[in-house]
C-alpha cells in the first residue's frame, strides 16, 4: 500500500516527475492539438513515458490534466467533457504507475484575465477550478499540485476552490522571471507567505529557468516557510536551433546543479521543460546521496521568521516585527460614518470610494481600515466590488465588520494576506473571526483597551 503524501515527505526527500509536455511533443504529439484529448486517444506514449519516469526514481508523478479547466477546453470545443476527461488522464496515470507510487492532479491557469484586467469574475473563476478539482478528487488523486502559476490572484482561486471540495494535500508552484517576480508581479516571498496561509502543504517553483537560477529565489524563501520547498527547474534556458526549441542541460549537468537546491532546502525536487525520464535518474542518484542527516540540518535552520505577522498584497509585503502595537490605523473608509457615502454604496455609486481610498494612501498611514457596515449595504457585495477592482499595492490594508459573511467575502477576493481589525465585544463573536482568520491565513487585531 502506498505511503500518503504527508508520509513520504517525513520519510525522505520526494523525487518527483520531469518534464510532459516537451517529451510527448518529442514522442509524436503535434502543435495545436489539446494535449489532454491527444493522450487520451495515444494514452500508450503517455504510459510509457510514466513508467519511464517511475523506474528513474520519481515516487509522485502529475496525471497530464494541467489544463483540463472548463475555460481552457472551450478553446477546444471540450467544455462540457470536463469530469469525463479528468477521470479518464487520472485512470491512465494510475495505470502507468501502479499503486505504489502517488499521482497528483495537476491543474494551471486558464489563460483567461481576472477582472478588472480581464472579464473573468473571481467567483466564476473559483467556480471553474471547483468543477476540475472535484474530478480529479473523485478519480482518486493522492495529492494536487497548481503549478505554473503567474498570478498570485489566480492561484488563490484554485487553491480555494480544491479546499472548498477536499482535504487532499495541495502543491504549489509558482513560475518567475529573472527579475525573481512573476509576469504578475509577486516576489516569491510574497507568495509564499499568502499561500501557506492559505493552508498549501508545499509551496516551490517550477518551470522559470534551469536550477541555479532557482537558488536566490529559495534562498531569499528560507527564513519564512512553515512547509516545505519545491523545486522543479526546466533543463537551462531554452535556446532556438535550426527553428526547434532545445535545452540545453544534459542529466549529469542538470542533477549536479540540482544538489545546490538540495542545500537550500527543496523538500521535493524533480524537472519541467526539457527534463526527461534520464535526468530524473541522474537526479535520483544525488539525492540519494544526500543523506537524510544532511537534509534536517538544512531544515533545522529554515523559518525563523514564518511566525512573524504579515499583510501581502499581489506584489508586496508588509513584516509586523513588533505585532501590532503602536500602530495608526486610518479609519477614513467608514460607510457607517457619511450618509452620502453609504447611500452611494447602496446604490452602488464607486467615485467616492475610490476618492476616499487615494485620499488615505496619501496620508501614508500604517494600515487603511475599510468599515463598510452600515444599513443597506450589502457588505458581501462591496467588499467583493471594492477588492475585486482596486489595485491596492502602497498601504497594507485591514477590514472590520461585525457581519461574519462581509468579513468572508473580504477575505475570498483580497488578492493577498489581509488584517482583521477585531471590535467584537462578545467571546462568541471573537472566536468566529480567528475561525474565519485562520481558515484564510488572516491577522486579527485589537487596538481598543476598552475592547478587552
Amino acid at each position: 500500500m502506498r505511503k500518503t503524501f504527508r508520509q513520504l515527505l517525513e520519510d525522505k526527500i520526494v523525487i518527483l516527475d520531469g518534464a510532459t509536455g516537451t517529451n510527448l511533443q518529442l514522442r509524436g504529439m503535434p502543435g495545436g492539438v489539446c494535449p489532454e484529448q491527444w493522450i487520451i486517444e495515444n494514452k500508450q506514449v503517455l504510459i510509457e513515458l510514466q513508467r519511464e519516469y517511475v523506474a528513474a526514481g520519481s515516487d509522485l508523478v502529475y496525471a497530464p490534466t494541467f489544463s483540463g479547466n472548463r475555460i481552457k477546453l472551450a478553446e477546444y470545443g471540450l467544455a462540457d467533457r470536463v469530469v469525463d476527461i479528468n477521470k479518464t488522464l487520472v485512470a491512465i496515470s494510475r495505470e502507468a504507475v501502479g499503486e505504489d507510487v502517488l499521482v497528483a492532479g495537476d491543474m494551471t491557469m486558464t489563460g483567461q484575465a481576472l477582472e478588472p484586467v480581464g472579464s473573468v469574475t473571481l467567483d466564476a473563476l473559483i467556480a471553474c477550478y471547483e468543477e476540475q478539482a472535484r474530478a480529479l478528487y473523485e478519480a482518486g488523486v493522492d495529492v494536487f499540485v497548481v503549478e505554473t502559476m503567474m498570478s498570485l490572484a489566480e492561484t488563490r482561486a484554485a487553491v480555494m476552490a480544491i479546499h472548498h471540495v477536499c482535504d487532499t494535500p495541495v502543491m504549489v508552484t509558482m513560475t518567475f522571471e529573472e527579475s525573481g517576480r512573476t509576469l504578475y508581479g509577486t516576489d516569491g516571498v510574497t507568495a509564499l507567505l499568502t499561500l501557506q496561509g492559505l493552508g498549501v502543504d508545499a509551496f516551490g517553483i517550477n518551470c522559470s529557468a534551469g536550477p541555479e537560477n532557482l537558488e536566490a529565489m529559495l534562498d531569499e524563501m528560507r527564513p519564512y516557510v512553515s512547509v516545505p520547498l519545491i523545486a522543479k527547474a526546466n533543463a537551462g534556458l531554452p535556446q532556438f536551433v535550426d527553428g526547434m526549441t532545445v535545452f540545453p542541460m544534459g542529466p549529469e549537468d542538470y542533477a549536479d546543479a540540482c544538489v545546490a537546491l538540495l542545500n537550500r532546502g527543496a523538500a521535493l525536487i524533480g524537472g519541467c521543460c526539457g527534463t526527461t525520464p534520464e535526468h530524473i535518474r541522474a537526479l535520483a542518484d544525488r539525492v540519494r546521496a544526500f543523506d537524510a542527516k544532511a537534509a534536517a540540518d538544512v531544515r533545522a535552520q529554515m523559518g525563523s521568521r514564518s511566525g512573524l505577522p504579515v499583510a501581502t498584497t499581489e506584489r508586496r509585503t508588509w513584516f509586523f516585527e513588533n505585532g501590532f502595537d503602536g500602530l495608526v490605523v486610518n479609519t477614513t473608509i467608514c460607510a457607517g460614518d457619511n450618509d452620502d457615502f453609504c447611500q452611494e454604496l447602496i446604490d452602488g455609486d464607486w467615485d467616492t470610494l475610490y476618492d476616499l481610498m487615494d485620499e488615505a494612501a496619501e496620508d501614508e498611514p500604517d494600515i487603511i481600515n475599510i468599515d463598510v457596515d452600515a444599513p443597506g449595504v450589502d457588505g458581501p457585495a462591496v467588499m467583493a466590488h471594492i477588492f475585486n477592482e482596486l489595485t491596492i499595492t502602497d498601504i497594507p490594508v485591514s477590514i472590520s465588520s461585525e457581519d461574519m459573511a462581509t468579513l468572508e467575502s473580504a477575505l475570498i477576493h483580497y488578492p493577498g494576506r489581509l488584517l482583521i481589525l477585531d471590535r467584537s465585544r462578545e467571546e462568541a463573536q471573537r472566536a468566529a473571526v480567528k475561525a474565519l482568520a485562520e481558515k484564510y491565513g488572516a491577522f486579527v487585531f485589537r487596538i481598543c483597551p476598552d475592547l478587552e
